[in-house]
């Protein structure tokens, strides 16, 4: 390999802001992706009606809920697991970008 192709990367550059890196591109979602914002405002409505979810969710303390607020916790957790996939989603196609962003830099695309 020749020295003027090796270049160092963005984690190689960066590792100790990585995990800010990711945030940073995660934050931007709820201004820039419908679908993400819908799934948070049907959570804080949740939220909203069942005040002790979110207590269940946010706090390391037991809390009893009822059966209906049992559901609506399931509904939350559903939610969080479809705004976590959205995320690795858009993590994963920033990676895709970076890498493109890569091959242009190493003078191959």
């Amino acid at each position: 390999m020749s020295d003027e192709f090796r270049f160092e990367t963005f984690v190689d550059a960066h590792s100790n802001i990585f995990r800010e890196y990711l945030s940073s591109v995660i934050a931007k979602l709820p201004e820039s992706n419908e679908d993400y914002r819908a799934i948070q405002e049907q959570m804080e409505t949740i939220f909203q009606q069942y005040p002790k979810v979110l207590e269940a969710v946010d706090t390391e303390t037991a809390t009893e809920l009822s059966q209906q607020e049992c559901a609506a916790l399931i509904k939350v957790m559903e939610l969080r697991n479809n705004l976590t996939d959205i995320e690795m989603q858009t993590v994963y196609f920033r990676g895709c970008y970076d890498g493109v962003g890569y091959l242009k830099k190493a003078g191959i695309l």
